[in-house]
């Protein structure tokens, strides 16, 4: 009897690490959105891709929507569509174009393109299709972020779980480094300014 109840309070320890990833990864999360929105503010963005949306090659105007009831709002989130995320936005709006977008696989355009047509299509006509679809991007990417840390928590648990006594500590350090990772650039850029 010695066995099993000491074996019940194991689980519930678990779940209560379980639930801060989880609340750690989110808050990383927010934590990224607001330094990200803090540095667009302060300083002017290197990379001026962001605007450039030219017309679809296969349809120039597939769907035609009205003008957004924010446009201001709309614009915002489209400036924030730079880098690689241009690409995938691009492939989710119009398919595969150009031989350069080949590079970025299918996956996150369908998930971008689905959500954008689906859970998020009634925001299309407040913010813009294109603001949309990086919108989707973002709770995409931001999520599997979320589901990431939480499974990489179970996969160290059940390994080192099963191989250390000092698990627990293990597995809470390793868990938190990873989602403290995503926000380091930021951190280190602020030190090399100041």
């Amino acid at each position: 009897m010695t066995t099993e109840t000491a074996a019940k309070p194991l689980p519930k320890r678990r779940d209560c690490h379980q639930t801060l990833v989880l609340k750690s990864a989110i808050f990383s999360r927010f934590l990224l959105l607001s330094l990200s929105i803090l540095w667009r503010v302060l300083l002017r963005p290197y990379d001026t891709s962001a605007p450039l949306n030219p017309a679809c090659l296969t349809d120039p105007n597939p769907h035609p929507h009205p003008p957004p009831l924010f446009p201001s709002l709309g614009s915002a989130i489209e400036n924030g569509i730079v880098w690689d995320s241009v690409y995938f936005v691009r492939i989710a709006q119009c398919g595969y174009e150009y031989e350069q977008s080949y590079a970025f696989l299918p996956l996150l355009p369908a998930c971008i393109f689905i959500l954008s047509q689906t859970v998020f299509a009634p925001l299309i006509p407040v913010f813009g299709h294109r603001a949309v679809l990086g919108l989707s991007g973002y709770v995409v990417s931001n999520g599997a972020f979320v589901l990431a840390a939480i499974y990489f928590y179970k996969t160290l648990l059940l390994h080192l779980g099963l191989q250390f006594c000092f698990a627990s500590v293990q597995l809470r350090y390793s868990t938190h480094q990873y989602i403290q990772r995503a926000c380091m650039p930021y951190f280190q850029l602020v030190d090399c300014i100041i």
